[in-house]
């Protein structure tokens, strides 16, 4: 329960902080945790219209979680959260898509971090914490800081 609140949470701020309402779309979805994966492992150019950007980075002494933005480069909105978290134990690498008001995609996100064990969905909640606070000082300063 307390990583469900936590998600719900974040995906709260994360939905605040977009400056237009446009929702992540299947397709950006499918990109952020099929073919972001495949462009990474093969040197391939980003998405057509898209542009990758590094959010912020978290790691604990077993897992690394990597956020980034995928950019829609028409407007400028993020479509979404791309999440790369890796086990350092066990050297397994999970691309994730943390999606943008779409309830649906949300849901498919939350099944997915909930294939997790304890320890890795314990650190993934820290991770969310520092992820939350880091967008919450970017979007809280003035605009002429920015």
């Amino acid at each position: 329960m307390k990583k469900i609140t936590l998600l719900l949470l974040m995906f709260s701020v994360f939905s605040y902080a977009q400056d237009k309402p446009f929702g992540t779309t299947l397709d950006e979805y499918n990109y952020m945790t099929k073919g972001y994966k495949i462009q990474v492992s093969s040197g391939l150019d980003v998405k057509k219209g898209y542009r990758v950007d590094d959010v912020t980075s978290y790691a604990t002494p077993l897992y690394d979680f990597n956020f980034k933005s995928l950019v829609r480069e028409k407007d400028g909105v993020s479509a979404g959260l791309i999440l790369v978290a890796t086990s350092k134990m066990w050297s397994n690498v999970y691309y994730l898509g943390i999606p943008v008001d779409n309830a649906q995609l949300f849901g498919v996100f939350n099944a997915d971090v909930n294939l997790w064990d304890e320890s890795m969905t314990t650190a993934y909640s820290e991770a969310s914490s520092y992820l939350m606070a880091h967008l919450y000082r970017i979007y809280s300063l003035p605009k002429s800081v920015k």
